[in-house]
């Protein structure tokens, strides 16, 4: 096995063009194979060879260190060593290397595509893995089904030295973030920004500002950072996905994600970098 590294790059592709061997990480029901101390494993080819362990789905993801780089996923029956365990990437956020996210990301959300692409939506035929493209394809009428990505907005909504937190029904305990949602077919991502916000929290904001952007995989989303700043309007849960909502202090905030593990978390200390500086 390979030790895990910080230094570790990652370079997606989907047609894989090298003679050397490879590395594989192990995913089983969307978990991955790590050790009991929750630190993901990386298989080269000769390590596979002497397990007992059995595959459905082997797919080349692109070149980790030059090496290339897949996913296999493991028979239903299949055994695994005492040493070893299946930890969802939730469990593993914040502990393993940006690039091996990305990886991780990348097996997680190709494995959801193609095992809910099996039949043709036109014919109800089986679909077949493309040659050259990273699509699963029909002949009924050159129909390609592609990765889907669903884009999505993330705004931290700030007012002088107050930001605009919220806590979802589906958090833990007084967990609070950003606000974020879904872009809608048709809609442009500063669009969905006023929508999404007025819905949540009935506020309207104003200079926004891109940050950046993060591949979700929770299971396929590409979530598009902003900063935005208030405008107008008097904080109103909506009582559906927030169930709280206020101004924290810079100086005072609630449980917030860390930028380690997610872009919200980043927003949050870009800010705070800033008002600090």
């Amino acid at each position: 096995m390979i030790p895990l590294v910080s230094n570790l790059v990652f370079t997606p592709e989907n047609i894989n063009s090298s003679s050397e061997s490879g590395v594989s990480i192990i995913l089983k029901n969307q978990e991955f194979l790590t050790s009991k101390n929750s630190e993901i494993l990386l298989f080269e080819d000769e390590d596979l060879k002497w397990s007992e362990m059995t595959f459905v789905d082997k797919q080349f993801i692109g070149y980790l260190n030059d090496k290339p780089c897949f996913f296999n996923v493991l028979n239903s029956d299949s055994i695994l060593s005492k040493e070893t365990m299946l930890t969802p990437l939730r469990g593993l956020l914040g502990r393993m290397p940006d690039a091996l996210f990305t990886v991780c990301s990348r097996s997680l959300q190709l494995s959801d595509w193609k095992r809910n692409n099996q039949f043709c939506g036109v014919c109800g035929s089986p679909m077949n893995s493309h040659e050259t493209e990273r699509a699963m394809f029909c002949e009924c009428n050159n129909l390609f089904i592609y990765p889907r990505i669903s884009p999505c907005i993330i705004v931290l909504v700030t007012k002088g030295e107050e930001m605009l937190l919220a806590h979802n029904k589906n958090f833990p305990g007084t967990f609070y973030s950003t606000l974020a949602g879904f872009i809608e077919a048709g809609e442009s991502a500063e669009a969905a920004i006023h929508r999404e916000i007025y819905e949540e929290v009935k506020v309207k904001v104003q200079n926004i500002e891109y940050f950046g952007s993060q591949s979700w995989p929770f299971p396929s989303q590409l979530m598009l950072g902003y900063h935005a700043e208030y405008l107008e309007g008097e904080i109103q849960p909506d009582g559906v996905e927030i169930d709280h909502a206020d101004w924290f202090h810079f100086e005072d905030l609630p449980q917030v994600p860390t930028g380690n593990i997610s872009i919200s978390g980043q927003l949050i200390e870009s800010y705070l970098n800033k008002l600090k500086n």
